[in-house]
């Protein structure tokens, strides 16, 4: 089958990616079970998209298909549109794209750069440090293999590695957790990508080593000029990193807009539930409030809204059978709930 045009249609000017009705679908033993469905988000120039949300609700599906990296049995949503523009001024539709094409493969680790939640599974654990980021130097870069290893050497210096020229000759299992983290972030920076995805880089790290992290990104963010989309669970550190904020539940964006709003006058049970989780330094007496229940299963997805089930202010039969639509409350500020029709329906 032929692919079609990878060409896509004009972006805004200060944005750098769009995603419109994203859907991802896997094909399984028990049929075919949604992961993402119809999710809608930007992601300005130089601006961090913070996305959040439970395990579960399709945080990294829905980055792992901007680098068509799912896998065989997954299945994109034939409307889905998600318009990049490369570092060369090209805008280009992902969603038209095949795994395989030179497009993507230009794309994966120089367009755009990930960092994953376990470097230790991430990185191979038979090559050095150095051979790994000078592969994707060489891979992406016009560079010699003298230059390559400059860079990488100036990268591990950049992200905090002392004694950079040793550390490029040893292996993923020589390093500490904290280490190997930066590292990873090293290697994704070192092709200058114009955006980068942080998959929960943070996890697995102690609270020191974090907030180190976190500082590094925000430091390296205004010297290259990149986006960023920053995936965790934590409302917490979303404060602390994104300009704007997609708050996804069981592969459904329920709120977005920018940080500072969606924090402070959050319209969505869900984004508030999240907010009442977060530990009050202020009293710490004060028990923490969970959100009640789970994150049903996607093979088993509720009709109507799919928090209806775990919702304290739930209206009744309607919201157990009909899907809110997305409603503009303020100016850039959405969300998908009854609560809120008042609210315009498109902005």
């Amino acid at each position: 089958m032929a692919e079609k045009s990878p060409t896509g249609p004009a972006l805004a000017e200060d944005l750098l990616l769009s995603v419109r009705d994203l859907r991802v679908q896997f094909h399984s033993d028990e049929g075919l079970v949604t992961a993402v469905d119809s999710v809608d988000f930007d992601v300005p120039k130089g601006k961090t998209l913070g996305i959040v949300g439970e395990s579960g609700s399709g945080k990294s599906v829905s980055t792992k298909a901007l680098m068509q990296l799912l896998p065989g049995n997954a299945v994109l949503g034939k409307e889905s549109t998600m318009l990049f523009r490369r570092k060369t001024g090209e805008t280009l539709d992902i969603a038209r794209l095949t795994p395989r094409s030179p497009e993507v493969g230009a794309l994966r680790g120089g367009d755009m750069g990930m960092i994953f939640q376990e470097p230790m599974a991430s990185f191979s654990p038979v090559y050095s440090i150095g051979n790994q980021i000078m592969e994707a130097i060489l891979l992406h870069r016009q560079a010699s293999r003298a230059e390559a290893k400059e860079i990488a050497i100036e990268m591990l210096d950049k992200v905090g590695i002392s004694n950079a020229p040793l550390r490029l000759n040893q292996y993923p299992h020589e390093l500490s957790g904290g280490m190997r983290q930066r590292c990873m972030i090293a290697l994704a920076l070192s092709t200058r990508p114009a955006l980068l995805i942080a998959d929960e880089p943070t996890t697995a790290l102690d609270v020191t080593i974090q907030a180190q992290i976190l500082d590094l990104m925000n430091d390296l963010q205004e010297e290259f000029g990149m986006s960023i989309i920053f995936i965790t669970h934590d409302m917490g550190v979303i404060a602390q990193v994104a300009d704007e904020v997609a708050v996804m539940y069981l592969g459904r964006v329920v709120e977005r807009g920018p940080t500072r709003d969606v924090i402070f006058n959050a319209k969505h049970p869900y984004t508030q539930g999240l907010l009442h989780a977060i530990p009050n330094l202020d009293n710490i007496e004060e028990r923490l409030k969970p959100v009640p229940g789970d994150i049903p299963s996607p093979l088993n997805r509720p009709s109507g809204c799919p928090f209806h089930t775990r919702c304290s202010q739930i209206l009744g039969a309607r919201c157990r059978q009909e899907q809110p639509l997305e409603r503009w409350v303020a100016r850039g500020h959405a969300v998908s709930c009854f609560l809120h029709e008042d609210g315009e329906e498109t902005r």
